[in-house]
């Protein structure tokens, strides 16, 4: 009879409680990776019985036609099944990355080297991402500086540099595949007012518009001089506590950040987000 482990005691309960979060984690990853291997044999199994039952009818043998039309219906079943669990284990994974993330709590991040402000961001970026550096090598024409994209009426709107990923085409038709990516970076010689995020918020809308294509992540970039105390209240609260949505749909939040380059070397970033693994910024 196997023997189980029990875990009777800890030093610190809510550790503990990561700790086996962890393990089922890591265990977890591992299964998302081996489940594609079975849904590639779901697949190859409905193709070939789909071939079969076409032969059984085109042959008057009805009976092998039912029985083979009944696997059909068991491999579609099953492969739904499989993509519903391999979902249920991603978000599982996100969340727990997101709640560790929090728990390690915001780190302290070195402004990097670069000739601009924009440079020591994107930096940063593939420093303390690694897919987003992966994105960067294996597509670096998606990064475009000094760039003005395009609204509604032909307007245009100037922002420092810009990472656009389009929707894969399995998307857009059913909503299903890569969902694309959108990274804007826009600086500011001084501290961001709520006027200024009011106008960045009209000018993220006009672009949607015109493009379709939401905003994964907006940098509001400044430079934090000696007597820099933090973010005037109207516009902490506008990013932290309100959010931006576009106009008319609360489902469709705009992750806008402000992030300032303190004297002391280090970024201030208004909201904290944390770097998730295999997640791009």
């Amino acid at each position: 009879m196997k023997k189980w482990e029990f875990y009777r005691g800890v030093e610190d309960p809510i550790s503990g409680t990561f700790n086996l979060a962890e393990e089922v984690t890591s265990r977890s990853d591992k299964v998302v990776f081996l489940s594609r291997f079975a849904m590639y044999f779901v697949v190859f199994s409905l193709v070939l019985d789909l071939l079969l039952f076409i032969a059984m009818i085109f042959n008057g043998n009805l009976f092998m036609a039912m029985i083979l039309f009944s696997l059909l219906i068991t491999g579609a079943i099953t492969f739904s099944l499989i993509r519903t669990t391999r979902d249920f284990l991603k978000h599982a994974n996100f969340r727990y990355g997101a709640i560790n993330a929090m728990r390690e709590g915001p780190a302290i991040h070195e402004v990097p080297g670069g000739k601009t402000p924009t440079d020591r961001f994107l930096r940063y970026l593939k420093k303390a991402n690694p897919a987003f550096k992966r994105l960067m090598k294996r597509r670096p024409e998606l990064l475009v500086k000094d760039v003005h994209l395009v609204g509604t009426k032909g307007r245009r709107y100037r922002f420092e540099a810009a990472v656009q990923l389009r929707p894969s085409l399995i998307h857009r038709m059913l909503k299903k595949g890569s969902p694309g990516y959108n990274l804007l970076i826009r600086e500011y010689r001084k501290v961001p007012t709520q006027n200024e995020l009011e106008r960045l918020h009209k000018d993220l809308t006009d672009i949607y518009h015109a493009r379709k294509l939401r905003p994964n992540r907006v940098v509001m970039l400044f430079p934090g001089s000696g007597r820099y105390r933090g973010l005037p209240e109207d516009l902490y609260h506008s990013l932290v506590v309100d959010g931006l949505f576009l106009p008319g749909r609360r489902d469709l939040m705009l992750n806008v950040q402000a992030v300032g380059e303190l004297p002391s070397g280090e970024y201030d970033f208004v909201p904290y987000i944390p770097e998730l693994p295999r997640m791009l910024p």
